[in-house]
């Protein structure tokens, strides 16, 4: 109930669902509380005073920004909605341009990723200190882009030499002791990019209104209308393409049909996926808690939407 009235002071519709908790009911509050979260409006005004030039995040994020065209990483502070350049590095070195595809074209490649792990690398051509990234992820591997190995890190130890960058960021080494200084590896994001896509209010909006419909139709077992968010052309982490994947989800349903099935997501983050195409990607990350009398999943939830015409489309699922 605390939760709930946190909840409602929040939200510019506070009166109507104040009243409707004093005439109607809880029942009926959550009903209405439900339609907002499923509607363009509501986010709309949620977003009003927010930066989500690079995404929208619901816990502090170090965003690492960086532009194999120019040679930059910028590093931005996001916190309650306020994005802030602490820091910009110059003068990178990076690997060849294009998207990378495969082991060996030195490429570095272009998208959304994590820091997975800050190390002391055992070979002092990497510099003092390393950060290695998510390479590749959902997205590249689904394209059936491979190499691993993606790191940023720092300069020989010993001296220059050779080729310094096989498709990882290279810092100065003060630098990159610097960058250590700066971030919190755990709660940073990584967009590489050569021709910079940054998210629109209206798409972070439509988005977040998506997914809490499609969550609606999953939560009632409504295969047609939950199949309706995805796109044709669909592919799951695990090979699935949309016919495979209905029939799927249609045994799971029917396995559901009649119990109460609870679905939450929490810490949501919306980045627009970096691509040299320009194409209105989006990646959408959360933790998810699924509860039925049956079944019980908690843990962490990656969709890729894609906008045609005036639609987001979920293209990728894991």
């Amino acid at each position: 109930m605390k939760f709930i009235i946190i909840f409602i002071s929040s939200i510019f519709l506070f009166a109507d669902v104040f009243d409707t908790y004093r005439y109607e009911g809880i029942d009926k509050t959550i009903k209405l509380l439900e339609k907002n979260l499923q509607s363009e409006k509501f986010w709309l005004e949620r977003l009003k005073n927010q930066d989500v030039k690079y995404g929208y995040f619901e816990k502090p994020t170090f965003i690492l920004f960086c532009n194999k065209l120019n040679k930059s990483l910028k590093v931005i502070k996001y916190k309650n909605g306020k994005t802030k350049e602490i820091k910009t590095f110059t003068n990178l070195i990076v690997g060849k341009l294009g998207d990378k595809q495969k082991e060996g074209d030195l490429r570095t490649p272009i998208g959304n990723y994590r820091l997975i792990n800050r190390i002391i690398p055992g070979n002092t051509f990497y510099g003092p200190l390393a950060f290695v990234t998510s390479y590749p992820n959902l997205f590249d591997k689904v394209h059936k882009k491979d190499g691993y190995g993606i790191w940023i890190h720092g300069k020989p130890l010993d001296g220059e030499r050779g080729d310094l960058s096989k498709g990882c960021i290279v810092l100065e080494n003060n630098e990159i002791l610097y960058l250590d200084k700066l971030i919190n590896f755990k709660n940073s994001i990584l967009e590489i990019t050569q021709n910079p896509v940054f998210a629109k209010k209206e798409d972070i909006a439509k988005i977040l209104a998506t997914i809490y419909k499609w969550r609606e139709a999953w939560k009632n077992n409504d295969l047609k209308r939950y199949i309706s968010f995805y796109d044709k052309n669909f592919q799951r982490s695990n090979g699935m393409d949309l016919k495979r994947f209905k029939e799927y989800k249609s045994r799971v349903f029917r396995s559901k049909k009649g119990q109460k099935v609870k679905i939450y997501f929490k810490n949501i983050q919306i980045t627009p996926y970096q691509n040299l195409q320009n194409l209105p990607i989006y990646k959408v990350e959360m933790y998810e808690e699924y509860i039925s009398p049956t079944y019980t999943f908690k843990g962490n939830k990656e969709v890729y939407l894609q906008k045609f015409g005036n639609i987001f489309k979920i293209i990728i699922e894991k």
